[in-house]
């Protein structure tokens, strides 16, 4: 089952810079290695905030790019770069992947019926 998740980062001051080269290292991961991941959609509303949209295709996706060799240096250095973590999740991860979630202090949303669906026959490189 898919789910989406809203992350706000609140960066240390002096750390903006290592946490944006960390960040554009995970995005590169993600690109290279994860099909499952939907979308890793980042912003930078300030020089201290940055807030991310990800959206998982499924569970095994979700631990899959967690548990991904290249990616636990950029985002232990995030994590290190920040005051605080804001995680909020739209959807129903199942126990494991709400397990990770606690470690990033992650809320549980509810949304409408029906209201949170993959096009199954969504196309990356679709002309139209």
């Amino acid at each position: 089952m898919p789910f989406m998740l809203k992350i706000q980062w609140d960066i240390k001051s002096g750390r903006e810079a290592d946490f944006k080269a960390n960040q554009e290292k995970l995005c590169q991961v993600m690109l290279d290695d994860h099909p499952g991941v939907i979308c890793y959609h980042v912003d930078y509303p300030s020089d201290s905030m940055s807030q991310w949209v990800e959206i998982y295709a499924n569970d095994k996706a979700f631990v899959a790019h967690l548990d991904n060799e290249k990616g636990k240096q950029p985002l232990g250095a995030v994590i290190d770069a920040c005051d605080k973590i804001t995680c909020q999740c739209w959807g129903n991860p199942d126990d494991a992947s709400k397990e990770i979630l606690k470690g990033f202090g992650a809320t549980y949303h509810q949304m409408g019926q029906n209201a949170f669906v993959l096009n199954p026959q969504a196309d990356k490189d679709s002309p139209i």
